[in-house]
């Protein structure tokens, strides 16, 4: 009867894990939609600060009002803080690679997060995969491929003059090995946080993390300020409550369920960024979306029904 209760307990955090990745997926679909309505009327670094600034402000008052200890023993610290610097540098590459790429290529490069996230797991977390967990991946990503169609091309998009990524002549090799680096970043960065599952609070690891990735970024908001419209604020503020939101529900499902068995649930969000391109901005559905989408559907299937014959 133990047995059974633990197996009862297992399955219901599993699924709690899962569902919180697909929120959180959903969430920064809206973020992006917010980014993409907004514009390029404001700069990369002053969007990822104030991003980070409602993220900080939400913690700070769930942490008042719950009265969590912000103290992080020593031991954890080291993994605390490649959360930190990985989960930062893993956002400012992934608009790095979409201002120098074709954004279809900059997001299949991204969609390599979860390989990482499997890799971490199985070296770092010491959790065992089955070939069926690899397989639910790897049909995951076949999915997002169908979906997000890239192009191939051997060419940049256009070439930011922005004074924080640079400007100049840029080959592709470059950008093609940050938008790499992206989802290395990331998935190095959300393996930390399934490492610290059981020792530190979730609200605790997106305090300082947004705590850090803000003073990174106030650094170079002098030299790039531009004074934001009424639309534009909002914007800013929607962009931080939804970056909050994904942080939150992306913290609790590494800390609910085992990396391995929930990274496939990223690909929520592949599913969810055409239906809003066709509501909000009138893209049209093509034939190989659908199927794409189907593809990773089913992949998500499978992925539950693993844990739950687990």
């Amino acid at each position: 009867m133990i047995r059974n209760n633990i197996n009862i307990i297992s399955q219901k955090y599993n699924l709690k894990a899962i569902f919180s990745m697909m929120l959180s997926s959903a969430s920064f679909v809206c973020m992006a939609t917010m980014v993409k309505i907004s514009g390029s009327d404001i700069p990369l670094m002053q969007q990822v600060f104030f991003r980070n600034l409602v993220m900080l402000i939400f913690a700070c008052f769930v942490i008042h009002k719950e009265n969590i200890s912000l103290r992080v023993k020593k031991v954890h610290r080291p993994f605390l803080t490649v959360r930190c610097v990985f989960g930062f540098f893993g956002v400012i590459s992934v608009f790095y690679a979409s201002n120098h790429l074709y954004l279809a290529d900059a997001q299949i490069l991204q969609k390599l997060n979860p390989f990482f996230v499997m890799f971490w797991a199985v070296t770092l977390l010491k959790e065992r995969v089955s070939w069926q967990r690899i397989l639910s991946i790897l049909l995951g990503f076949l999915g997002a491929v169908i979906v997000i169609n890239p192009t191939g091309n051997l060419e940049l998009a256009h070439i930011d003059n922005s004074p924080i990524l640079g400007g100049g002549n840029f080959s592709l090799i470059f950008p093609f090995l940050v938008g790499i680096a992206s989802a290395f970043f990331g998935g190095t960065a959300y393996a930390m946080v399934g490492k610290l599952a059981g020792a530190i609070e979730g609200m605790v690891i997106i305090f300082y993390f947004s705590l850090f990735s803000m003073i990174c970024s106030v650094m170079f908001i002098p030299f790039q300020w531009v004074s934001p419209d009424p639309m534009s604020w909002i914007y800013l503020i929607l962009i931080g409550v939804f970056a909050a939101s994904g942080q939150y529900f992306l913290t609790k499902a590494y800390l609910s369920g085992k990396a391995s068995s929930v990274t496939v649930f990223d690909y929520t969000g592949v599913i969810l960024s055409p239906l809003v391109g066709m509501i909000i901005f009138g893209e049209n559905l093509k034939l190989t979306t659908l199927i794409g989408m189907a593809v990773i559907i089913g992949s998500g299937i499978w992925a539950i029904s693993l844990n739950k014959s687990k």
